[in-house]
């Protein structure tokens, strides 16, 4: 299972790279990558600071999973849930906004963001536990080089879950994303002739004591410092810093022209019966291409290692992924495989290694509405899971 998800990412993304002809698709030197993907959306807290009026994103998605083979006749069930949202924000002009993303988050069956987490008695599962919550609310400034940030926001550390390819992509990241923090942030950024544009991340945060870290629809409950975890500190002893770059640019080829990258660090320090501090290191590379102005793909990807996952002295998790994409026209191809390395001498379960491999298929239609169909593996703590699935999506900025 291991070595055979990484074998179409050869043959469909580094034959045609080898033989296409470079002359044949120049980028300008001025291109903006991440529109070349509609579907796709970052989470970086930056805005244009020459925005003036109310704008947004709303992102749908409806899910509809069959577990035919999972290691618990129990666990063999079908469900339904929504990954959506709605970004929203006002700009005064002035390089001033207020935003906001506000989250209906269903999960599967073996996740738990305080939803999805419930043990499973063979019941189809409906749209059970889905809160509906405010997961990012700031007060934001941005200029042509730098920006600050105050409220409740996600860090930046790796790539944004959405980048990941496939309908189920966004699913392993969301295992290992830092988020919903109370801090401050702020970036600076840098534009060279050849070189890209580098940018670097900078915040500090501690979890969501508020009340906005209840949720309606299902109630996940208001956070505590008693509560306990990593960051649960009411303190600025948590931060994180990270550097992304794109749009580099050769006169002689256009190979690193699609290129783009993120490293980062962050400390989440103990918090309540916590062992320890949780520090986690991050490397993120993706590679875009245009073939033809049809036929299009896409190559990332990323390793997060953590030390001391959840403030746990001996247990360190590292998250290794590779993801392809292949677009024609409105037919996009995804798929993403995960190795997942635990190290834990005092737990035996938490010592297994695990992996996910899903793959997809999507149509987009012009008017915003997706549909797709796919399959996910995932073995984690020796239990292995099966599933087939259909999407239904709808996208819409304004």
């Amino acid at each position: 299972m291991r070595l055979i998800p990484l074998l179409p990412y050869l043959a469909v993304f580094m034959i045609p790279a080898i033989s296409a002809n470079a002359d044949d698709h120049k980028h300008d030197h001025d291109h903006e990558h991440e529109h070349e993907h509609e579907h796709e959306h970052h989470h970086d807290h930056s805005h244009d600071h020459r925005t003036d009026g109310f704008y947004g994103h709303l992102d749908i998605k409806i899910l509809y999973d069959h577990v035919y083979k999972a290691e618990e006749a129990d666990e063999e069930i079908d469900e339904a849930y929504t990954h959506s949202h709605l970004e929203m924000g006002y700009g005064f002009g002035n390089g001033f906004s207020v935003n906001t993303n506000i989250e209906l988050e269903g999960e599967p069956a073996g996740h738990d963001h305080g939803g999805g987490g419930a043990a499973l008695d063979g019941s189809n599962r409906y749209f059970e536990d889905t809160p509906l919550f405010v997961r990012a609310l700031t007060v934001n400034y941005d200029d042509e080089n730098f920006g600050a940030y105050a409220g409740k926001f996600d860090p930046v550390i790796s790539f944004d879950q959405h980048v990941m390819p496939g309908i189920y992509g966004y699913q392993i990241v969301d295992e290992y994303t830092v988020r919903e923090k109370i801090g401050v942030g702020g970036y600076g950024r840098l534009k060279t002739d050849n070189f890209g544009t580098h940018r670097l991340d900078v915040s500090t945060f501690f979890a969501d004591t508020t009340f906005l870290s209840n949720s309606l629809l299902y109630e996940r409950g208001v956070t505590h410092k008693s509560d306990g975890g990593v960051s649960n500190t009411e303190d600025f002893s948590s931060f994180a810093v990270s550097l992304g770059g794109s749009d580099f640019f050769s006169q002689n080829s256009d190979t690193s022209n699609g290129f783009s990258y993120r490293l980062g660090f962050a400390r989440q320090a103990a918090g309540e019966g916590d062992e320890t501090s949780e520090y986690r290191y991050t490397a993120s590379g993706k590679y875009e291409h245009a073939f033809t102005p049809d036929l299009k793909g896409r190559i990332l990807g990323e390793i997060v290692h953590i030390n001391h996952l959840n403030g746990e002295t001996p247990h360190d998790r590292t998250y290794n992924t590779i993801g392809a994409e292949l677009g024609f026209r409105q037919w996009v191809l995804g798929s993403t495989y995960t190795y997942v390395s635990n190290e834990n001498p005092d737990d035996a379960d938490e010592a297994q290694d695990g992996e996910v491999f899903q793959a997809s298929l999507e149509y987009r239609f012009m008017n915003g509405i997706s549909v797709g169909a796919g399959y996910k593996y995932q073995e984690e703590e020796g239990e292995k899971n099966h599933r087939i699935g259909a999407m239904v999506g709808y996208s819409l900025t304004f």
